[in-house]
């Protein structure tokens, strides 16, 4: 109710705004005989009002709708370049219809008759509203402008820090040197298992490096990264991990590294051993890729180092209104991270 009485009260003072700036623009249009008698200065007022009125609130009305399908924080430039075209097509078109409605039922004079010399007036009607109508909607793109801006700089800064949170996890010492220890084993027991351990190792670091630059990369590129990623870690922890990576459906871009930071996590916080095997499970439902693994949290985490998850759901703000979402019961501890088609 209270919602209510404040949006009656903004048309109330909207619809009083139009009418004073009606009398004013009215005024500058038919000079001292718009005060000649009380029909008149009805007539002219009441045809200033709807003009005024029509393209305030129609052009309002506009936006809004505009705003809905092209939202401003998306792409200002794009919203502006809409608004100002439907304020152009909307202005001339409501400009016509109350000229017409005036001039031919209440004025009674031929429209069409007098057109030659009621053209002039309606341009500068038109003129009017859209340096009104350009001037509120570029003040709102210089607005949003700056923010996508900011926003931007923001986004190039987290995907900087996401990849330096994927970089520390992987040169972390303590990850070096179980990998460096399950390898000097190998060497000595099973040299085929070796060389691929040593091939995998590399794998994940010349992918870490190439993607300083990227924002995004295809589905496919992540997935096989971090099967050469949790590849070291099988032969790391042998049966006492295991993990199933079902995703057959490829198509689609992700945050590089969002998947190695996640499984990281499962790895770094839960316990692993022969009495409680870690069992992760990567598959794929609809637009989301999903990361499961069963709970059995460890009381002090052996590998510090960034989370990475706030990180990952920062950068998704930016590219899509879907969210990373994170599901704890009981038993499982699940991750939900959204694959991009489009990106909004």
């Amino acid at each position: 109710m209270k919602n209510l009485r404040r949006v009656l009260l903004f048309q109330i003072r909207d619809i009083l705004l139009s009418y004073l700036l009606s009398l004013l623009v009215t005024y500058i249009f038919a000079g001292s005989r718009m005060f000649s008698n009380f029909e008149t200065s009805f007539k002219y007022s009441l045809f200033g009002f709807l003009i005024a009125i029509s393209l305030w609130k129609g052009n309002q009305f506009i936006g809004w709708i505009v705003s809905k399908k092209y939202p401003w924080n998306i792409n200002p430039r794009l919203s502006l370049t809409i608004n100002l075209l439907g304020a152009f097509v909307y202005s001339v078109i409501a400009i016509s219809l109350v000229y017409f409605f005036i001039f031919q039922y209440l004025f009674n004079i031929n429209f069409f008759e007098r057109l030659s010399s009621i053209i002039p007036q309606m341009i500068v009607t038109l003129v009017i509203s859209l340096l009104v109508t350009a001037t509120f909607y570029i003040a709102i793109f210089f607005k949003w402008w700056r923010i996508a801006t900011v926003n931007e700089e923001r986004l190039k800064q987290e995907a900087i820090q996401l990849r330096y949170d994927a970089l520390k996890s992987n040169v972390n010492p303590h990850f070096l040197f179980n990998s460096l220890s399950v390898l000097t084993s190998l060497v000595d027991t099973d040299a085929q298992k070796a060389k691929d351990f040593i091939q995998q190792f590399s794998n994940i670091y010349r992918y870490v490096l190439e993607q300083r630059d990227r924002e995004l990369v295809p589905l496919q590129e992540e997935i096989t990264f971090i099967k050469s990623f949790t590849n070291l870690h099988l032969i790391r922890h042998d049966n006492n991990l295991k993990v199933n990576i079902e995703v057959n459906d490829l198509s689609g871009l992700i945050i590089p590294l969002s998947l190695q930071i996640l499984l990281e996590n499962c790895f770094k916080h839960n316990i692993i051993s022969e009495e409680s095997p870690l069992l992760v499970r990567v598959w794929r439902e609809m637009d989301y890729i999903i990361i499961q693994n069963n709970l059995q949290k460890r009381n002090t985490i052996l590998e510090p180092g960034g989370v990475g998850l706030d990180t990952i759901s920062k950068q998704f703000v930016h590219f899509s209104e879907r969210k990373l979402e994170i599901v704890q019961t009981a038993t499982h501890y699940t991750v939900k991270i959204p694959v991009l088609n489009n990106i909004k």
